[in-house]
């Protein structure tokens, strides 16, 4: 390539080719773009003027030696650009000699002979840097709405629809792949967009609900008539976001607006300019813009001679109309009638005195030229000059491109450098030879195809548009000041223009805005190429003239109001700073808006009118719920099966609600206790459900729709309930019905318990009734503690009749478990890392440390909510620097927590209001409130509002709220305007939601209202007028119980303010009827709180509906008492006298037993439940009512009853019922059955077979068949009707133990003693499935369940085992008998199934879950057999004690689980009193070690041992040290702990077997323990490497230190009892004590006296001086386990396995012996005899208080009271008195740990009125020793 002469180019020529190559390679790659529809990312405006501007010259690039050379070629290439001093025409259009005749960028005019043009002078470059960097490009000022509010009007619907991704044009006639058009159309860009909304609109439900409200508002707009300002700027914002379809629409009523509007509407013009310029690529086909142009260029030639205005815009509109045609490369106008015609108006324009049209007609007659018309290559080609067609085939020669194609592809003037480049470096040399040779490519096309048509200006300007629409801010200041053609006037206009807009732009930032005037200031003032012509310079005044007075529209937001203002300002100062440095002309006059768009929409009319599908209501409702579904910490709650499943026994809970929706199942009733979780995990459940809604739509499913409904708030919620909870959310009616014709919901209703009701909402509101109702299923959340007993009938699906057996299986329930210590931990976790947030708080170390450190919070953690409140007020209570010791001190309950929560909230709010910003109203209510006491007036205005919750809504926790005339006065008075009531309020712990306003918990509520029942800090004698207690029962209202009642234990003193108030009431209800309520719910919560009242006067009280369940009342004084309907379950009224009382409606929560004449094993309720048959071992038959348990028939007959009967071979009788209960079939160990007319009682006949005997029989639900199991290994069936045997059955391989048929007959199940289960038909005898439980032992029972659905068999090694009925799969496998299940029944409903077993227990599980439920005792043998009433909830069993017991479902409901707690096999009781005898201390075999307040009988947790088997303990007298010996196998030590700390201490090892005894010395250095291993040792504490000090090698049952420690007495299994020196071990004495082995040693006080207790039923006193016996005390009828003296030695106590304590007065009995009468009785001053099982530990109080404790194998613990009174008689506990003056001694109980069964020995009720007879018989039992034991007589070696 060779350079030009005499021109030198300074550049290496490495770098002078890279320059080339560089630019040459990008210009082709613009080029590329532009004419490659597909492959393009930008107009080719921008991208070759991109070029323009980064390597700023251009020509150099191309190959030109230097400046001169560049300006040269460049103004030969583009026609020489003159400058002038006024706007000339001739910039833009072609002169007048140069006719335009086809102004197309494929073919020009005929090229005029070329000229020589002298070179333009230097254009100066302007560097400012006011634009410095690139910004985001201008964005709407429209606030993103928010996701719970959803899109409100047009503009947030542009915002939100912009986020959904384009679908691609079909069948486009163009389409470009472009991000932003020059013309202005909207970037789907996500940037500035609200996380939230992106994710949202990620969602194909929130796609199409978006585009449906775009359409709708498009069709809305088709639909308007009138089409004004309004709508038309409505509708066309929408065009860059609606899909192919729509656009299309739009468009179309757009050009039709304009078409047939008979007057110019410049509305509708710049609509549906916009319109056009907001297209997506492949939207737009070339025929509409064609017609577009023509209706343009039509009209404006119809308004050539009209207004100015009309001509300005419409020439506007043309410059965009064309542009958008040159973007997307529009082609086919007609030459003459379009472009020509159109390209002579606008020539008409130049002689415009008006700068704005010409301006105008000069920008749209350069766009004109890049649209190409419609003649051909050779058309063109033959009308027009050589030169020409000689440089076009050198050009196609060296591109190697057809001519055509390249004419084709030709577009803007740097076109020609396409793909140059990379060619062949021969055609880079040809190609550099054209431009060298003084007639270049440029000149060569330039004066070919029409010189003078095309301008530079135009390129640059629309260059400059496209940068200000993007965001490029440095790129547009850099062209600005050094584009080639900046000296022109009409770039500079358009610059201004450019810039005007910017600064005018209110989606521009602020300082943007300003820089746009600055730079237009600088332009005027610096740029010495700027304004030289005076149009530019007063059009850069106008500019700023605008801005200065741009109007403030009010109406908009605050916000751009305030920029407008701050713009308008800015531009008045630099008009005035422009006066003062530049003379310039005036501003034109002119009216034409500096932007051309039309204005954002001031209203959304078409929006509002859409009517959308009712999806658009649920994704508002599911963006609402979402966003409010937010609680700060959640751990995922287990459950249990129902409310006596262990809590260990646990599941996820969401998993099981899971598991529920998914199945058949139609409720789910979740149940907890008050802040269990129940709402967080039900709006978790939401969160989820509307998530997994979401991920369904997605898929094309028709999900559920979830719905959470707060029952609180709903009006009536047993009607329309789903209705009205839609209205809440304001869908319309319509909208309502068609939800309720076409689809499923899932509803969440949570607060049952807060509806006040106990009606089935599921049966109410008719769900799933078929078509007209809705479909739906519920899942319902409910308080446990506000449940009644048959709580199940509330919430079943279908009618609650009586125990329909479909009913259950759409029904399913779990329980929130308490939280696991690793739900405290995460929870605390959770808890800091939030709080962290917020303000400096404990780690989470601290907390721990805290929650295990204080012994009464442990438990009470395991509440979530409770677990909040600690973690709030704990590091107040507890502060900074406390030891595990001082932790130990601390005593937590609810309480207190309420209490310091509360507290610490008030503060915060007024200390936080004391640094806010308040009105000055609000300041001045805030200093009146200071002055009267903040927080006495907060505590006051929650005290007001809890009341009136429960005054005027019966305590319904929502109070609606609507903030006008229509709200009640009281609502005003908490939560109406006023200053004061504002600050109260937010000083509140409430919560606001829409209308919706309550505590912040429920709780807070009760808390609140127990405050107002009670407060400490305002403790005034109770009045009871208008008083709470004497208004409305508490009863139903646990929680506020729950907060009285720990108040009294808060003032636990005797002198408690509240205890003392409430014991007035109860006295004032004595004699005035009216405080009867008030008496009610005063003894209601002294009970609950542990107030005993053991031996008080309550004659006469009135206490109608207490709840004294747990009460004790030993010898109490009920009479004359008003006792209607109270209840006293598991109440201790020993001896309580009840002559008089009226006792209508009493509840004992218990049953009568019915006592049988000999063994049992079967039983049977008739199919009418009117009566029970049991069949006994004699051989015979009893029929008993089961309404009053009497018997009214018996049934036998000599030849079942000729065999002597034994335990193991006697005549048990089987029986059942026939359906119908007209006969009654029974089988007997003879190989006999027998068929017994129910109501004669006649043996009707006898079928024989079965040689061995009969194990079980059953009847065919039809009523025609027997099956009988036999010991011969046989089942065998018989006609009911005549006796046949229809079929005998074999295949058993073991004895056949029981026969059952399934529910509807077709199917019998009979299973053998080897464990294996047999199917049959039993309409064919013919075998079918065989399962098996080999390792389960031997089978005695099996049962099918009433719905078909389970069958269950009993097993000898304790297991239940179900079966799946039709598959014989196996199913739940039920643990818990410790020994053979006996028997096994289904409840009629196939909800639970019954055991009997031979650990003595009957236990009760939930079938479907297959969780134990509730363990019962009572039986004292084995229980043999189990059977429900089929008519009502109650179940009956009956067994070896000779007993039926019969067992209330509703008593069973509302009450404890008893584990096991007579079946011998809990861990039992040690106790001793502290050495101050303040406390008892108690440590149960496994480990655990409790201390007793006796004013509260309230345990107190010390430390728990890891060794879990404890054989016994004792305290050391200094009161330091605890010694518990160990019964881990292989580790029989005993362990020191230290009280104080509660940290080990000694380990004394070295017993081979277990340590049964221990006993400290007097002065606490030394220890005696006694073991298994037949030796008694001595150790001493104070030595710690070898403390042993003796061994004795004695088989000891007891042992005991003299008071002086000088001696030890053991008593041995040999019946001696042995003395020892206590120092040096010798043997003192041996006695011969008794007749069998020992069981207890004691010294008397003064040490006079040894007291022995032994298995011969007798205790003895010896005389330590004679070691001689002194007495024998002699009245137990079982051996006597333990002994214990009262301090001052007077008495002796003594305790028995016959299940009684008897007190004794030793000098009595001393005095009445001799020595010839050492045998004597003693003197026995009281029995007492409430315990169910033997006693095992007696300890008196060291402190000379009259009071010992028991402790016995019931495993309770019991503190009673010696009183001796001035009653001369025979005291009243059954002692034998010591003469005629004795006075009379009784022992009354002072407290007690809790009772698991009423205990009404000696109570007085036969005067009693009202009472039922079932009642009276159960007093009557319970007054005898033997109805409260749990062995019979006969049975003390069991």
């Amino acid at each position: 390539m060779t350079k030009p002469q005499g021109v030198v180019d300074p550049r290496p020529k490495e770098t002078t080719n890279k320059t080339k190559a560089s630019v040459f390679s990008r210009i082709a790659t613009a080029a590329k773009r532009a004419t490659n529809p597909s492959a393009g990312r930008r107009t080719v405006s921008d991208g070759i003027a991109a070029v323009f501007v980064e390597s700023g010259k251009l020509p150099v690039a191309l190959g030109l030696p230097n400046h001169e050379q560049q300006s040269q070629n460049n103004q030969r290439a583009i026609d020489t650009l003159h400058a002038r001093t006024r706007i000339a025409s001739e910039s833009a259009f072609p002169s007048s000699k140069d006719k335009v005749t086809d102004p197309s960028s494929n073919v020009n005019a005929p090229a005029p002979t070329p000229k020589a043009t002298t070179p333009s002078p230097k254009v100066t470059q302007f560097h400012v840097d006011i634009f410095t960097n690139n910004v985001a490009k201008p964005k709407s000022q429209t606030a993103w709405p928010k996701i719970e509010k959803g899109i409100e009007n047009t503009p947030q619907l542009v915002l939100c629809a912009a986020l959904i991704p384009k679908e691609p044009a079909i069948d486009a006639e163009f389409s470009e792949d472009v991000d932003v058009l020059e013309n202005g159309s909207v970037e789907r860009a996500f940037e500035g967009a609200p996380a939230h909304w992106v994710k949202a609109m990620e969602q194909p439900m929130k796609q199409d609900l978006v585009r449906e409200l775009a359409n709708g508002t498009v069709d809305e707009f088709n639909k308007d008539v009138t089409k004004n300002s309004d709508t038309i700027a409505e509708a066309v914002i929408l065009a860059p976001v609606l899909n192919h379809e729509y656009y299309r629409i739009l468009l179309l009523h757009t050009i039709k607006k304009f078409e047939f509007s008979l007057l110019l509407d410049l509305n509708s013009l710049q609509g549906l300019v916009q319109v056009v310029q907001s297209t997506s690529p492949g939207f737009l086909e070339a025929d509409d813009l064609r017609k577009i142009l023509g209706l343009i260029r039509t009209r404006l030639l119809g308004t050539l001679q009209q207004s100015a205005e009309y001509v300005y815009h419409l020439t506007l509109a043309v410059s965009r109309i064309l542009d958008v045609m040159a973007d997307n490369k529009v082609s086919g106008l007609d030459r003459v009638t379009e472009h020509e015609s159109l390209s002579a108006v606008l020539s008409s324009l130049k002689d415009s005195s008006d700068p704005f049209q010409l301006y105008q007609a000069s920008y749209a007659f350069q766009a004109l030229q890049y649209v190409p018309h419609n003649e051909t290559t050779t058309q063109a080609l033959l009308r027009h000059a050589g030169g020409a067609a000689d440089s076009l085939v050198k050009i196609s020669t060296v591109l190697k491109l057809d001519v055509g194609e390249f004419f084709n592809g030709l577009k803007g003037l740097v076109d020609v450098a396409v793909t140059v480049y990379e060619s062949a470096k021969s055609g880079y040399e040809a190609v550099s030879s054209l431009i060298e040779s003084g007639r270049g490519m440029f000149d060569s096309l330039k004066d070919a195809l029409g010189s003078g048509n095309r301008r530079q200006w135009y390129l640059a300007v629309r260059q400059a548009d496209t940068f200000m629409r993007t965001g490029r801010l440095a790129e547009l200041n850099r062209l600005i000041g050094e584009a080639p053609c900046r000296r022109d006037p009409f770039f500079q206009w358009g610059i201004c223009q450019v810039l005007g807009e910017i600064a005018a732009d209110s989606d521009w930032d602020i300082e943007i805005r300003k820089q746009a005037a600055d730079f237009l200031l600088a332009l005027l003032k610096d740029d010495v190429e700027w304004g030289k012509d005076e149009s530019v310079s007063r059009w850069t005044v106008t500019i700023l003239d605008r801005l200065s007075k741009l109007p403030i529209d009010r109406r908009t937001s605050t916000h751009i109001a305030r920029q407008d203002q701050a713009v308008k300002d800015h531009a008045l100062t630099l008009l005035k700073s422009l006066a003062k440095d530049v003379a310039v002309g005036a501003a034109f006059r002119s009216l034409y808006p500096l932007r051309s768009r039309l204005a954002m929409p001031r209203s959304s009319i078409l929006f509002s009118r859409v009517v959308l599908h009712v999806n658009f209501d649920l994704d508002h409702l599911r963006d609402q719920r979402l966003t409010q579904l937010s609680p700060a910490v959640y751990i995922p709650p287990q459950a249990k099966a129902n409310l006596k499943a262990s809590d260990n026994d646990t599941f996820p809970l969401m998993a099981s609600v899971k598991d529920f929706l998914a199945s058949e199942r139609q409720v789910m009733l979740i149940l907890g206790d008050s802040g269990s979780g129940k709402s967080t995990f039900n709006q978790h459940l939401e969160h989820d459900l509307w998530l997994n809604y979401e991920e369904r739509y997605a898929y094309g499913e028709d999900d559920p729709i979830p719905l959470y409904i707060n029952l609180a708030v709903i009006d009536n919620p047993e009607r329309d309930l789903i209705a009205k909870q839609l209205r809440f959310h304001n869908l319309s009616e319509s909208k309502i019905l068609e939800l309720k014709d076409s689809r499923r919901f899932i509803l969440i209703c949570d607060g049952y318990d807060e509806i006040k009701s106990t009606s089935n909402l599921y049966v109410k509101n008719q769900l799933n009734e078929g078509t007209g109702h809705w479909q739906a299923k519920m899942v319902i959340s409910c308080r446990s503690t506000k449940l009644g007993h048959e709580y199940r009938i509330q919430f079943m699906p279908l009618p609650p009749n009586t125990y329909l057996r479909e009913a259950t299986d759409l029904f399913q329930q779990a329980v929130i478990a308490p939280f696991t210590p690793d739900q405290i931990s995460g929870y605390i976790d959770q808890y800091v890392l939030i709080d962290e947030l917020n303000r400096p708080q404990w780690k989470a170390q601290d907390y721990n440390d805290m929650l295990s450190g204080i012994p009464s919070l442990k438990d009470m953690v395991r509440n979530p909510f409770l677990l909040t409140l600690a973690l709030q007020a704990m590091p107040r209570l507890v502060g900074a620097g406390r030891t595990k010791k001082d932790l130990l001190q601390i005593k937590v309950n609810r309480l207190v927590l309420y209490d310091a929560v509360v507290q610490n909230w008030i503060s915060a709010a007024q200390e936080r209001l004391e640094r806010s910003s308040l009105s000055e109203a609000e300041a001045l209510a805030l200093d009146q409130l200071r002055q009267f006491g903040f927080k006495l007036r907060v505590m006051g205005y929650l005290k007001g509002l809890a009341t009136d919750i429960f005054t005027e809504q019966d305590g319904s926790p929502q109070v609606l709220f609507l903030g006008g005339p229509s709200d009640a006065l009281w609502k005003c008075k908490y939560f109406g305007p006023e200053p004061e009531t504002t600050i109260l309020r937010r000083s509140s712990p409430l919560v606001r939601n829409g209308i919706q306003n309550s505590f912040i918990h429920l709780s807070v509520l009760d808390y609140f209202f127990a405050r107002v029942v009670y407060d400490p800090e305002q403790s005034n004698d109770l009045c009871l007028a208008g008083h709470p207690l004497a208004q409305r029962s508490i009863l139903g209202d646990p929680s506020i119980l729950h907060f009285l009642s720990e108040r009294v234990q808060q003032e636990s003193s005797q002198e408690s303010p509240l205890k003392r108030q409430l014991l007035a009431v109860i006295e004032k209800s004595k004699s005035d009827e009216s405080a009867s309520q008030a008496a009610a719910n005063a003894i209601t919560i002294l009970v609950k709180a542990g107030v005993r009242f053991n031996g008080a006067n309550l004659k006469g009280v009135r206490i109608p509906g207490a709840d004294l369940s747990g009460g004790q009342f030993d010898s109490a004084q009920f009479q004359g008492a008003d006792l209607r309907n109270v209840k006293f379950a598991k109440s201790w009224i020993r001896q309580a006298d009840f002559s008089d009382a009226n006792m209508i409606g009493v509840q004992f929560g218990e049953l009568p037993l019915v006592e049988l004449s000999a063994r049992t094993r079967s039983c049977s309720y008739s199919p009418d439940g009117m009566t029970f048959a049991v069949g006994l071992y004699d051989g015979s038959m009893e029929i008993y009512n089961a309404a009053t348990w009497t018997k009214i028939r018996a049934f036998s007959d000599p030849v079942f009853a000729s065999r002597v009967t034994t335990r193991v071979t006697g005549d048990v009788v089987q029986l059942a019922y026939s359906p119908k209960g007209d006969y009654l079939v029974s089988g007997s160990e003879h190989d006999k059955l027998g068929v017994w007319n129910y109501h004669t009682g006649q043996l009707c006949r006898t079928l024989e077979g079965h040689p061995g005997g009969v194990t079980s029989v059953a009847v065919s639900p039809d009523g025609r068949q027997i099956a009988s199991a036999g010991h011969d290994k046989t089942v065998r069936l018989w006609s009911l009707y005549n006796g046949e045997q229809e079929f005998v059955l074999t295949g058993h391989i073991s004895d056949a133990m029981a026969v059952a048929y399934s529910p509807d007959g077709g199917q019998l199940a009979s299973g053998d003693y080897g464990g294996a289960i047999r199917l049959w038909n039993a309409q064919t005898g013919e075998a079918g499935l065989v399962l098996s439980r080999e390792t389960f032992g031997s089978l005695y029972s099996v049962a099918y369940s009433p719905n078909g659905r389970w069958m269950a068999s009993g097993h000898g090694a304790g297991q239940i085992q179900l079966w799946k009925a039709e598959t014989g799969e196996p199913g739940h496998l039920l643990i818990g008998h410790s020994s053979a299940v006996m028997d096994v029944a289904f409840s009629p409903d196939s909800q639970w199934i019954a055991s009997a077993g031979w650990d003595f227990t009957v236990r009760l599980w939930d079938t479907e879950t297959g969780t134990l439920f509730n363990t019962l005792t009572g039986h004292s043998l084995y229980v043999e057999c189990v059977r429900f009433s089929p008519t009502s909830p109650q179940f009956a069993s009956c067994g070896d004690d000779r007993t039926v017991r019969i067992w209330e479902l509703q008593d069973l409901y509302t009450s404890e689980p008893n584990q096991g707690v007579q079946n011998l096999t809990r861990p039992l009781p040690l106790i001793a009193y502290s050495p101050s005898g303040q406390h008892v201390i108690s440590a149960d075999r496994e480990g655990a070690l409790y201390r007793w307040d006796p004013l509260l009988a309230d345990p107190h947790l010390l430390r728990h041992s890891e060794d879990h088997l404890v054989a016994c303990m004792a305290y050391s007298p200094d009161g330091l040290q605890i010694a518990s010996a160990s019964n881990f196998p292989d580790n029989y030590s005993v362990q020191l702990f230290d009280i104080a700390t509660g940290n080990a201490g000694l380990l004394l090892s070295g017993h081979d077997d277990t340590v049964q005894f221990l006993s400290y010395s007097p002065c606490s250095r030394w220890i005696a323990t006694a073991s298994d291993d037949e030796t008694v040792r001595i150790w001493d504490t104070q030595v710690a490497n070898e403390p042993l000090v003796h061994i004795f090698n004695k088989h000891a049952c007891g042992v005991a230190f003299s008071p002086d420690g000088s001696r030890i007495a053991f008593g041995g299994y040999n019946q001696k009892l042995w003395v020892h020196d206590a120092s040096t071990g010798k043997l003192v004495a041996t006695l011969k004590a008794h007749s069998k082995p020992i069981s207890g040693v004691v010294y008397s006080p003064d040490g006079s006296l040894i007291g022995s207790s032994s298995e011969d039923t007798t205790a003895r006193l010896w005389d330590t001086t004679t070691n001689k016996l002194a007495v024998t005390l002699r009245g137990h009828i079982n051996w006597v386990q333990c002994l214990s003296f009262s301090n001052c030695g007077k008495w002796i106590a003594t305790g028995s396995r016959d299940w009684t304590v008897r007190l004794w007065d030793v000098q009595s009995s001393l005095f009445n012996s001799s020595d010839q009468n050492v045998e004597s009785s003693g003197v026995c001053v009281s029995v007492v005899q409430p315990f169910v099982a033997f006693v095992t530990h007696l300890i008196w109080n060291p402190n000379g208080a009259m009071e010992f404790v028991s402790a016995s194998h019931e495993h309770s613990i019991r503190a009673w009271k010696v009183v001796v009174g001035d009653d001369k008689s025979k005291d009243k506990d059954g002692g034998q008195g010591v003469g005629p003056d004795a006075a009379v001694v009784s022992v009354r109980l002072d407290w007690s740990s809790e009772s698991n069964r009423l205990v009404g020995i000696g109570t007085k009720a036969a005067e009693a009125r009202g009472l039922r007879d079932i009642d009276q018989l159960l007093l009557k039992q319970r007054e005898s020793a033997r109805a409260n034991k749990i062995l019979g007589d006969d049975d003390f070696e069991q």
